[in-house]
């Protein structure tokens, strides 16, 4: 009996390990005989966004995802969710960067050095041309690619270079390749770089080489994949539209609006034959919001999320319990980040005109021995593609060495150098027949040695010709120390007033050379002195003037100083721009300043402060003037028809945008009101003296230069109306 009862339990115990065994297994042999779920991300710019909407409805429906390829947005969003990221971590993740900043051509200014600070106040056109043996070229793509693929480094973290089938969740990123002329699928390598691929939109951003192809979007021939994740393995997909609607266009279009549409045109007929092959179609409305509206991410996601739940009956019939929906996660392949506790070393390659003893150097100063934190990398990065002007991108990923970790630096840089080429263009008018226009064009040659030594030559044709000619040479690998040569030479045809009468013209012609040693205190400051040979001499054009100057082949030490925190070249919002000079000549002494405070006034207008003197002393009984007057400064008078040795004025001013006024191409204005207090003596200085005057206006952002129209009202009861493009001259 006793045996029997044991044989009984021997049973029970084999069934309940059965049952037991049957059911633990049983979300693995569903999984196996389940269908395989795709999910096929369109590009669309900003309205990508709504692809995170998607992604956290599927995961409440508890719609296990086997496969995903995505296009452009859809790339970014779909490979950072392979990667293992939560939909609430893709959120953060995808807000925390400013797309505006990463996508536009220039470095913050912030980043920059104090040299090149001032280069950019000639509002010089940001297009590069560039100059080797193989004749001129210029840059592939309108965006800089550093900022870009920073903020993708950023997104993607650590990973080195992956099999995109042992992410989480098998992933592809949809390119084109340029020179095939075939959608080009990227199934390894990294990541980043694959996602830059796949937005590289024409005409907006450069190509990207990847194995001897240039890839761009790869929405122009296959902007939703739904083929790719068939291919991948899917029995079902799932494909997510986000794609903008086409534009209208008409006889009086832009050029470059019937280009942008006829890249459109091909997208939208390629979405709607991928639409077809589409088991399963979300759409969102994403109604008023256009690809650029990165602002407005949180609506988008929204919009994402509630369409996907308008196809709930369709999902429904792929959504599993929640048991075995946990087995589906868990079973994923964890993909480990390799992040050092500390950063041993730094390494480099792929620089060729970039010494690596400087870059070197400038890494280990602020990245051994700290611990890895990708903010401090990234920040290091933005420095360098910043102020090293031949670098173009930076990429980096985490190396292991005889049991350290470090990081290993892939530097690309410009393949349209080694000399560069800009050009800017300067007019000026105060409807008085005094029309002034100058072509302006700026030469670089950079890494002239390892220290980073470089040649720069700044030349103007027209109202003004000159050529300004400067050969700068860092001391030291931080560029602490500099020293440098320059030549300049001037010749300025200028009216000669009595009063604000024009009464004849002269030839104001400047030339000079020095030797300076210098000091940069930090990024946003520097000092230089040095020893100068000048002559400046006034020739009579229209009507005889008798004038000698005081600087007829005049030696002695010049001395600058400048400071310089402005947010941006153009109407900024805060900040200090600060210049002086002091000459010690034998038959002139001089001491210059013009310092400008700007301070934010209410939520996008600024009000500003600005102070210039000019106090002179002439050694020998010569004559010596400098002149002013025009939109600058004592606006109402015409320009150059204040002469003196000694000048002061005090400006005060203010300028708001026009928001209401946000027209095509220039965008939004701004009102500028300026009001001003001082004079030019040729002797003594007299209070009783002061004149005064206001000015208005309104300027306008053109092509990384401004344009200004406005008047200015002197004390005096004159008014005089001006109109300037780019710098004064």
């Amino acid at each position: 009996m006793s045996l029997r009862l044991g044989n009984m339990k021997s049973h029970l115990f084999k069934c309940r390990f059965v049952i037991c065994l049957a059911l633990a297994l049983s979300p693995v042999l569903y999984a196996k005989d389940r269908p395989k779920i795709g999910l096929a991300l369109s590009g669309g710019g900003a309205r990508g966004m709504a692809h995170v909407g998607v992604l956290r409805a599927l995961e409440e429906k508890r719609i296990p995802i086997d496969y995903i390829a995505g296009t452009s947005m859809g790339c970014i969003v779909g490979g950072l969710y392979a990667t293992g990221m939560s939909p609430d971590d893709l959120e953060w993740a995808i807000k925390s960067v400013d797309w505006d900043n990463a996508l536009t051509t220039s470095s913050k200014r912030q980043l920059k050095n104090y040299r090149q600070k001032q280069e950019e106040k000639d509002y010089f056109a940001d297009i590069e041309i560039g100059i080797s043996k193989e004749g001129a070229k210029s840059g592939t793509g309108l965006v800089g690619d550093h900022k870009v693929m920073l903020e993708l480094q950023r997104l993607v973290g650590s990973f080195n270079e992956q099999d995109f089938n042992q992410f989480p969740i098998p992933f592809r990123a949809v390119t084109t390749d340029l020179n095939a002329g075939e959608p080009y699928v990227i199934d390894h390598g990294d990541l980043a770089m694959a996602m830059r691929a796949s937005m590289a939109v024409p005409l907006v951003i450069g190509p990207v080489k990847h194995q001897d192809r240039m890839l761009v979007d790869g929405g122009i021939l296959n902007n939703l994949p739904v083929d790719v994740v068939k291919q991948m393995g899917a029995d079902i997909v799932i494909a997510v539209n986000i794609s903008s609607p086409l534009a209208t266009v008409d006889e009086n279009s832009s050029v470059l609006a019937v280009t942008y549409q006829s890249v459109d045109v091909a997208l939208v007929q390629n979405t709607k034959e991928s639409v077809k092959l589409a088991d399963i179609l979300i759409q969102p409305e994403l109604a008023g919001i256009d690809s650029s509206m990165f602002e407005k991410a949180a609506e988008m996601i929204t919009d994402g999320y509630l369409a996907t739940y308008q196809n709930s009956e369709a999902l429904m019939a792929l959504a599993i319990n929640e048991n075995e929906y946990i087995t589906h996660l868990e079973s994923r392949n964890f993909l480990p980040r390799d992040i050092p506790n500390k950063i041993s070393f730094v390494s480099f390659s792929g620089n060729q005109r970039t010494a690596t003893e400087r870059l070197q150097s400038r890494a280990e100063s602020l990245l051994i021995g700290q611990e890895f934190n990708a903010s401090l990398v990234q920040k290091f990065v933005d420095q360098m593609v910043s102020t090293e002007e031949d670098i173009q991108v930076i990429t980096y990923h985490v190396e292991a060495k005889q049991g350290h970790k470090g990081i290993a630096f892939k530097v690309k840089e410009k393949q349209w150098g080694p000399d560069y080429l800009k050009f800017g263009l300067k007019v000026a008018d105060d409807f008085d027949s005094n029309t002034r226009i100058s072509l302006l064009v700026r030469h670089h040659r950079y890494n002239i040695n390892s220290k980073g030594g470089h040649w720069v030559n700044d030349l103007s044709v027209g109202s003004v010709l000159s050529w300004q000619s400067e050969l700068y040479q860092p001391l030291d690998f931080e560029n602490k120390f500099f020293a440098t040569a320059n030549i300049d030479t001037i010749k300025d045809t200028r009216r000669f007033y009595d009063g604000i009468d024009a009464i004849g013209e002269y030839d104001h012609k400047k030339f000079g050379f020095g030797i300076n040693l210098g000091y940069n205190p930090n990024i946003n400051s520097e000092l230089r002195a040095g020893l100068w040979y000048k002559d400046e001499s006034v020739v009579p054009v229209i009507n005889d003037i008798d004038f000698e100057t005081a600087v007829n082949g005049t030696f002695g030490l010049q001395v600058n100083y400048g400071f310089d925190t402005l947010e941006k070249a153009i109407a900024p919002r805060y900040g200090y721009d600060i210049n002086s000079e002091l000459g010690i000549f034998d038959r002139v002494q001089y001491i210059s300043f013009d310092g400008l405070r700007r301070f934010p006034f209410f939520e996008k207008s600024a009000a500003h402060l600005r102070v210039k003197f000019d106090f002179t002393h002439l050694v020998k009984n010569n004559e010596y003037f400098k002149a002013y007057g025009g939109v600058d400064d004592f606006a109402g008078y015409p320009t150059h028809s204040l002469l003196g040795l000694n000048a002061f004025m005090l400006e005060l001013g203010w300028f708001t945008p026009l928001t209401p006024l946000d027209l095509p191409i220039i965008g939004i204005p701004d009102l500028t009101l300026k009001t001003h207090w001082g004079n030019v003596w040729q002797h003594d200085i007299t209070i009783e003296d002061m004149i005064y005057g206001f000015s208005a206006g309104i300027s306008f952002d053109v092509q990384d230069t401004v344009m200004f129209l406005g008047t200015g009202y002197s004390h005096d009861g004159e008014a005089r109306f001006y109109l300037r493009l780019g710098t004064g001259f």
